[in-house]
């Protein structure tokens, strides 16, 4: 049989291949035109999205006070830097432990749930004490511990070798969950390690500060509202790790 006569006996199933590649054509033309369109969208509904920018301010340990209690505070200053409104905004944050722990957990929230504004328009700036977040006296406690723990290591560090990198204490982790009009949420993420120049006795307060070495560090991005209350959720059920 030659090629013609192959081709003529089997036509139908030429024909059947043929239409069954034109349809698998069609299918991932159809499959990537609406893939790309929905990014298109996505693009396009995020032209308009606030950012809300993140600064520390003061942040200092409280004398002693009552029975043995004791807080951190933490300043804060917020600007929506993006070109729409920021709405519903959760102010949020936790101290990471680095040499201890409390009941096994390293990460602990502030004590009290999210602080909440209804908005920030684009270009303002909110530095309100409501939205400062607290750490109560049992996280106060490890931090400082935190803070000897790190201290020595670097004294035995320039004793030994101080080429070495130096240790760093606690990392403090201030998140920012908001919206826009369209109902997208995102999220503003500041970390930075923190410092204390001298361990404070009970009767005196103390300033922290951040340190530039390894830089803090910034980011936001879109974020699913079940992450977001999933994330939210998780430091509710910590809370009490914070103290008073």
């Amino acid at each position: 049989m030659d090629a013609l006569e192959w081709l003529q006996a089997n036509a139908s199933i030429i024909s059947l291949i043929s239409t069954l590649t034109l349809v698998i054509v069609n299918i991932l033309y159809v499959y990537l035109t609406k893939k790309a369109l929905n990014v298109a969208i996505r693009q396009s509904n995020l032209v308009y999205n606030p950012v809300v920018g993140i600064r520390l301010c003061k942040m200092g340990i409280s004398k002693m006070y009552g029975p043995s209690r004791r807080n951190l505070s933490i300043g804060l200053r917020l600007t929506n830097v993006g070109n729409a409104p920021a709405i519903d905004v959760l102010v949020d944050a936790e101290i990471i432990l680095q040499y201890s722990n409390i009941q096994g957990e390293k990460v602990i929230p502030a004590r009290f749930e999210p602080a909440s504004i209804p908005f920030i328009r684009p270009g303002e700036e909110i530095t309100d004490r409501s939205i400062f977040p607290d750490f109560g006296n049992t996280c106060v406690t490890h931090l400082l511990d935190d803070f000897r723990e790190c201290h020595r290591l670097n004294t035995l560090r320039i004793e030994t070798d101080p080429t070495r990198e130096p240790y760093n204490a606690s990392m403090l982790r201030v998140c920012v969950y908001y919206r826009n009009s369209l109902e997208q949420y995102f999220e503003s993420v500041y970390e930075t390690y923190l410092h204390l120049e001298k361990i404070p006795k009970e009767n005196e307060s103390a300033e922290v500060t951040q340190i530039y070495i390894p830089r803090p560090k910034f980011h936001t991005r879109p974020i699913l509202k079940a992450e977001m209350d999933k994330k939210m959720a998780e430091r509710d059920a910590k809370r009490d790790l914070c103290g008073w």
